[in-house]
């Protein structure tokens, strides 16, 4: 355990061989005049920033982990426009690097599903809870000391040793944040289905993907631009579609039905914008969608059959019946991935067959 006194100290230390502040790292890519990506590399992919300018002012679709972090990569965004009218915030759900810098947007209106504003409040509880406060700081200063200690070994290979600089700006700047305390910002406007904002030139559709990820995830469809940002439903191989512990047969059959219509003939997607990993086409949305139909056929079917839990998570594997798709490494936290989407929709199973007995 480690007191502010000492932390001030140390990470300045843990900072030091970053080598350039966060402009010298974040990256700015255009998909058009009107829309960017903004992120800042690191050894994992951290969270992809959608912005995008308009007739009614700037919109960004997540925020980062915390202030100080989100703060230059606004900076940058307002640069690359040539303007600084933030209008709409939009939170895609509310995981920490999704939803953290929205204080900085003053004026702008946060955005995002109803079930927002709860799932965000682990924000604040983890800030004002002192035991949870102290591990959370404790977890993030090992990551600062072990990217330091990387830092010489990483001599010889000079891209491997840019990000392990960034990294070190990134997280010492969270690591300010987590000990100072942030001001966490929830949403002002909210829907439960859908929803549509009006920017003049642009639109842009705002659809409840289901409880899985998260309790409030969001995809945001933007048919001027052809841009879909998928926040955590979409990612490059080596994540798998989730269903979650709060998941119910209904969100299974939404999961399905809104990948159904993001894939109608009318609906035109030149770029999907992950939440964590480099963009993607919309040929990324089939595989999920039919993963989702796929996995509800079988682990029915393998009921029926009168298989066990154990049984059908051995028979569902990956490599057999979803090679579009692969488990990430040991020590991932997507690990196991498949094991655990097997279990829920079992559960899900389960107590739907328990309720139809019931009113039966």
């Amino acid at each position: 355990m480690m007191n502010a006194i000492a932390l001030g100290l140390l990470v300045p230390m843990l900072m030091t061989g970053a080598g350039g502040g966060a402009e010298d790292y974040i990256r700015i890519d255009r998909l058009s005049p009107r829309a960017v990506i903004a992120y800042w590399p690191g050894i994992d992919r951290r969270c992809s920033l959608t912005a995008v300018q308009s007739q009614r002012g700037l919109v960004i679709i997540d925020t980062e982990a915390s202030p100080r972090v989100m703060a230059p990569i606004k900076a940058r965004i307002e640069e690359t426009f040539g303007r600084s009218d933030w209008a709409y915030v939009i939170n895609t759900h509310a995981h920490d690097n999704h939803c953290s810098g929205n204080s900085l947007f003053k004026g702008a209106t946060i955005v995002g599903h109803e079930n927002l504003g709860a799932d965000m409040q682990w924000l604040i509880d983890r800030q004002t809870e002192p035991d949870r406060k102290q591990r959370t700081i404790d977890h993030f200063t090992t990551i600062l000391r072990d990217l330091h200690a990387a830092l010489p070994q990483a001599a010889r290979n000079p891209a491997l040793a840019r990000l392990i600089r960034s990294d070190l700006v990134f997280y010492g700047l969270h690591l300010q944040d987590l000990q100072e305390g942030y001001e966490v910002v929830k949403p002002t406007l909210v829907f439960a289905d859908k929803h549509t904002i009006d920017l003049g030139d642009l639109t842009l559709e705002l659809i409840f993907f289901g409880k899985g990820h998260s309790n409030c995830d969001i995809l945001i469809y933007i048919p001027q631009e052809r841009i879909l940002v998928s926040g955590a439903i979409a990612y490059q191989r080596g994540h798998l579609p989730e269903i979650g512990e709060a998941s119910q047969l209904e969100d299974v059959h939404r999961f399905i039905a809104v990948l159904d219509s993001l894939l109608a003939d009318d609906v035109r997607i030149d770029h999907v914008i992950p939440g964590h990993s480099a963009p993607l086409t919309r040929a990324a949305l089939p595989p999920i969608r039919d993963y989702y139909k796929k996995m509800l056929m079988e682990v029915e079917a393998a009921r029926r059959e009168g298989l066990t839990l154990d049984e059908t998570t051995k028979r569902l594997t990956l490599r057999a019946y979803f090679p579009a798709f692969r488990d990430p490494p040991q020590g991932h936290y997507g690990y196991a991935g498949q094991e655990r989407n097997i279990r829920n929709l079992w559960r899900i199973l389960e107590q739907e067959n328990t309720a139809g007995q019931s009113q039966g």
